[in-house]
């Protein structure tokens, strides 16, 4: 009973947001752009997909306090997984942003090295990480060349 009480509350905080934040998703969009290849742009885009995948089995694992299967799920997002280096994403991506995907990548392992040791820590890892995410989408557009 208490898992629908947080799920309503959660639905209901996340219901007021989106309508708070009609109006200002409307707004100019500022971001920096990055502008890529079409090919990079698709790179990217599955990179961050496989984000959210891993984030989701972190969460799940947890749940069921699997911190084995967080931690594999953690190594798994481990820097150079993803193989960017060969599609010359060095070249093209300013600095300020490859630091923050190395701060990502690295925010995976430390969730997953906190695993290693128990519970305590790895969802304050897991804020750190998801602080990243959204720092990023919120300072950068991805913009495919034409």
């Amino acid at each position: 009973m208490k898992t629908i009480g947080l799920s309503l509350t959660f639905a209901a905080a996340l219901l007021v947001a989106s309508v708070s934040g009609a109006s200002s998703a409307r707004a100019e969009d500022d971001r920096q752009e990055i502008v890529v290849s079409a090919e990079q742009r698709d790179f990217m885009m599955a990179e961050m997909r496989q984000f959210l995948v891993v984030v989701q089995d972190i969460v799940l694992a947890m749940a069921e306090n699997d911190m084995a299967a967080v931690a594999e799920a953690g190594h798994s997002m481990r820097m150079g997984q993803g193989g960017g280096a060969a599609m010359g994403m060095g070249q093209v991506l300013p600095l300020e942003f490859r630091q923050m995907a190395r701060g990502t990548h690295m925010a995976f392992e430390e969730l997953a090295q906190a695993a290693e040791f128990g519970p305590e820590g790895v969802l304050e890892n897991l804020g750190t990480l998801m602080s990243n995410c959204t720092g990023c989408h919120a300072t950068y557009k991805v913009v495919a060349k034409n």
